[in-house]
């Protein structure tokens, strides 16, 4: 079965802040964030049969754009989607985005491709090593899931939650491509609470969220859980191919 990830890196919606300005700029911040703690655990997946489609804002500037570009040259699995977004406002999701995503998996996937899994991931989110393995394995059962069980990490004061979430943002959607479902055309809760998903509570921590300061909560206070002990350095390379 054909899993593709999706990431909205940087594209610009109305209203916002352009991500490249600043100092250090929004998007300066992210792609550090990015290459040191996330890129390398898709790169070490179990199961290395995935595609992660990342939409980038087609006006990025250098340096950032030939960063990006360079990601896209050093691992296979990346695919970057050039979108201009500067106009994107509240019918973003349910029309431009959305055609988009099912015409870039199309070039992805092979002609005969009927069925595919479809996940979402923010650019400061890192995968357990096993992620896709898991996430295939689920979808033998629903076709709507959510990965539950993970932590968050304030890389800041090196402080980790231990969390279960339910109905929180690890959705992955199977769908025929000719009634194709996006795990962006809701809110992550509804697909839970409306959609009929099933939220897959594993023994295993299967992702961490990142706690930075310029995320949309930036705090652990604010998330699911409770505190626990530092993992060690051992279980993060292990598990998340952190070092």
């Amino acid at each position: 079965m054909e899993h593709i990830i999706l990431m909205i890196f940087n594209l610009q919606y109305e209203d916002y802040p352009l991500t490249y300005e600043g100092d250090p700029s929004w998007l300066r911040q992210r792609l550090d964030i990015f290459k040191k703690y996330c890129v390398n655990a898709f790169a070490n997946q179990t199961d290395p049969n995935f595609h992660l489609l990342i939409y980038c804002d087609s006006t990025t500037p250098d340096p950032y754009k030939s960063e990006l570009l360079n990601l896209e040259t050093q691992y296979k699995f990346i695919t970057i989607c050039w979108e201009f977004s500067k106009a994107y406002g509240d019918n973003f999701w349910e029309n431009i985005f959305q055609n988009s995503i099912l015409d870039n998996i199309k070039t992805l996937v092979s002609p005969d491709t009927t069925e595919v899994i479809c996940s979402r991931f923010e650019n400061d989110d890192i995968p357990e090593v096993r992620y896709n393995e898991a996430i295939k394995l689920a979808h033998q059962h629903c076709d709507i899931i959510s990965i539950a069980k993970g932590l968050y990490w304030d890389i800041k004061n090196n402080q980790f939650l231990d969390s279960v979430f339910p109905t929180g943002p690890f959705i992955s959607v199977k769908s025929k491509l000719d009634n194709f479902m996006s795990p962006h055309e809701d809110e992550h809760h509804n697909y839970i609470t409306q959609r009929g998903g099933k939220p897959i509570i594993t023994e295993e921590n299967l992702w961490i969220q990142l706690i930075h300061g310029d995320n949309i909560w930036n705090r652990l206070d604010k998330m699911p859980g409770q505190l626990i002990s530092a993992p060690s350095d051992e279980y993060l390379k292990l598990h998340f191919a952190y070092e």
